[in-house]
């Protein structure tokens, strides 16, 4: 069974207060584990939960992490990540080669001086960056099929669907669809997938003062679920100041469109 875990469900920036406490005020950060590894979607600050059972593992598994995108709200958690600084921990870090910037160049830069006092190549553990193999239609990690497919978000982005033998679960944390313009590749790429779990930072009406900012509404949201006959539609990227109350309200609103609308909570499995 694919064991998943949603570690971090708020978008742009990490909130705290008791207004969040439902649906959690940690970034964004999703995490796979199988007999043979871990596989991290990302990691905000969300990432320290995983970090806590990697840490309670009797015999260490081996972590890769696989970027969406290089957005801060998506690496806040890495430098902070306690198995960097494991000498048994064995981590490797990917993303796609087809950026217009150089990934580890970036990575290099934001996790070591004097941004933070260890550079990510001085840490204990032993690492590894490579690149996604996007010239292959997907690849498979520790028992996982991953496909990927981009999605329009400022600086590049791509969405990604996780399988195996018992459900598939499609990740578009960071998307721009206007309801009159969804891509029907990106359609495709999510239909019959069990859980749809999608970027709904904006309402319909915010969306038209933030067109261009790279993310999307509960109603493309539900557009997309329909669409593609996904099981469940999962919406995340909260916006920062959005209320446990006022997420219940969207997701009544969505449920109006697609029923099985829920949002994502902060250590939820599926």
């Amino acid at each position: 069974m694919l064991d998943f875990h949603i570690l971090g469900t708020r978008g742009t920036t990490a909130v705290c207060s008791s207004e969040y406490l439902k649906y959690g005020g940690s970034t964004t950060s999703f995490r796979v584990k199988t007999d043979e590894g871990f596989i991290i979607i990302d990691a905000g600050t969300g990432v320290s939960r995983v970090a806590k059972e990697i840490g309670e593992l009797a015999t260490p598994l081996p972590i890769t992490m696989i970027f969406t995108h290089f957005h801060l709200d998506h690496l806040s958690g890495l430098p902070s990540f306690n198995p960097l600084y494991n000498k048994n921990a064995k981590i490797s870090i990917m993303a796609d080669p087809r950026r217009n910037d150089n990934w580890r160049e970036s990575l290099t830069t934001l996790i070591g001086k004097p941004y933070w006092p260890i550079g990510i190549g001085e840490a204990d553990a032993t690492m590894e960056m490579k690149n996604i193999p996007v010239d292959d239609d997907s690849f498979s990690l520790y028992g996982i099929d991953i496909k990927w497919c981009n999605v329009p978000h400022p600086q590049q982005c791509l969405a990604f669907r996780l399988s195996d033998e018992t459900k598939s679960i499609v990740i578009a944390t960071d998307v721009e669809f206007d309801i009159d313009r969804v891509s029907h590749d990106f359609i495709e790429f999510c239909e019959g997938a069990d859980h749809l779990i999608f970027d709904a930072q904006y309402t319909p009406d915010e969306y038209k003062q933030h067109i261009g900012w790279g993310h999307s509404t509960w109603e493309v949201a539900t557009y997309i679920a329909n669409k593609a006959h996904v099981g469940q539609l999962l919406l995340t990227h909260h916006a920062p100041e959005r209320t446990d109350d006022e997420i219940d309200k969207i997701i009544e609103d969505a449920r109006s469109l697609f029923k099985n609308t829920g949002a994502a909570v902060e250590g939820m499995k599926l």
